[in-house]
């Protein structure tokens, strides 16, 4: 056969191998091994039969040359230690040189029986004692070296018992193809499937990183709110109670609700529940400035209320609007709140419009609220969402757009909702 043809075929044939390995990695018994956690013996017998029978393949795949079996059922031993370790990749070798001799090439008899053997001990040797020979692209010389080692047996027991060494020897071109393509097939195996593995690995920490940092964040507005708007809001609460005692329990009430919001919401909320919170904070807000002072409105939600957003989302905005808008005019002002579908997005809108003068310059503040909130969104809906502030003749216009499809109510039937 032409060399070249021969080639080609042999890099077929290490593909399919490979590929067929690869499957390792969707089995959890073998999944586990090769993240190097699980030694049950359920796991080490699943790396057995895959390793025996990829071994068996490779020895069918096999091509004759030069009067040699090229064949690559070494992979399947070495898969077989790799995933099972030193008495599974032992116990492969064995059976998988039982099955060449007798059922595919008998041209060595004995000889290859312990020479498959071989393969089998010394890749659990290096499995159980020095790991890392066979990870990454170190496992390609270690294979190399391991297959040297075999060819070394079989031209050595033959010259003990009498066979013909020297015809294996000047085989040597076709023994060299048959070692560099099993190095080359059980290094494909071993970088592929951990670059698999790492590339998820990576993946979901990312995403727990993301899960944890929006945690974290929610857990700081939470925070954020208690020291300073508790405060202000018992104050207030004292002074209004000797003034107004029914309008004192309706600031309890509002207290109430919007401390239970915020320590048992989780981290969506409907949109109309967010309003509904934001709304008990501007009624306590609206006590503490004073009634004419701070006006209110809410436009009505409509089917958008149902939409599910991130808990906590009008907070920082309606805080920003009272502290930098209306607080800061000398007649207060108007906070309004809206919500519509617009063009596959939630638009979600936040304006306050001042009366009167500014009480002296503007208060620049840190941001970290807003820019909080900003970060919540991009790690939710990865670019997806914005927040904009748009300056008004008399005041702010604070825009959240978010996808409509990540945010959208889920779809009832009517059968379904009849049934409910």
């Amino acid at each position: 056969m032409d060399f070249r043809l021969l080639t080609i075929e042999i890099a077929e044939k290490i593909s399919l191998l490979a590929t067929a390995g690869l499957f390792s990695v969707l089995v959890p018994p073998l999944r586990n091994r090769l993240l190097g956690v699980g030694g049950q013996p359920r796991d080490r017998l699943v790396a057995l039969i895959l390793g025996y029978l990829l071994a068996m393949w490779g020895a069918k795949m096999g091509i004759e040359w030069m009067g040699v079996h090229v064949h690559l059922a070494p992979i399947g031993v070495l898969m077989a230690a790799i995933l099972g370790g030193a008495r599974v990749g032992l116990v492969t070798g064995l059976l998988a040189g039982l099955f060449t001799v007798y059922r595919v090439d008998d041209a060595l008899g004995g000889l290859g029986v312990a020479a498959s053997t071989l393969d089998g001990v010394f890749a659990s040797i290096i499995a159980e004692r020095e790991p890392k020979l066979l990870q990454g692209w170190r496992t390609f010389f270690t294979a190399s070296a391991m297959l040297l080692a075999r060819g070394a047996f079989i031209a050595t027991g033959l010259a003990a018992t009498g066979g013909d060494a020297g015809a294996f020897l000047s085989a040597w071109p076709a023994l060299l193809v048959m070692l560099l393509a099993n190095a080359a097939g059980i290094t494909i195996f071993v970088v592929t499937a951990r670059l698999v593995l790492q590339r998820e690995e990576t993946a979901v920490a990312l995403a727990e990183a993301r899960g944890a940092a929006d945690q974290a964040a929610l857990v700081a507005l939470r925070r954020r709110l208690e020291p300073h708007f508790l405060f202000n809001a018992l104050n207030t609460l004292r002074a209004t109670i000797r003034r107004n005692p029914d309008r004192a329990r309706d600031l309890v009430s509002d207290l109430a609700d919007l401390y239970r919001y915020l320590l048992h919401h989780g981290e969506d909320a409907l949109l109309r529940e967010e309003v509904e919170h934001a709304e008990s904070y501007l009624a306590i807000e609206r006590a503490r400035l004073g009634e004419e002072r701070l006006s209110v409105e809410a436009e009505p939600l409509g089917v958008v209320g149902d939409a599910r957003v991130p808990a906590l989302l009008l907070q920082p905005i309606v805080e920003n609007a009272v502290k930098h808008g209306v607080a800061a005019r000398e007649g207060g002002g108007v906070v309004t709140m809206r919500a519509r579908r617009e063009e596959g997005r939630l638009v979600v809108e936040v304006e306050d419009a001042g009366r009167g003068e500014r009480l002296g310059p503007p208060e620049k503040g840190s941001g970290i609220a807003l820019e909080t909130l900003r970060a919540r969104l991009a790690r939710r809906f990865a670019g997806k969402a914005a927040l904009d502030l748009e300056p008004t003749p008399t005041g702010m216009l604070a825009r959240l757009t978010l996808p409509w499809d990540e945010v959208a109510p889920p779809v009832t039937s009517p059968g379904a909702r009849s049934a409910a």
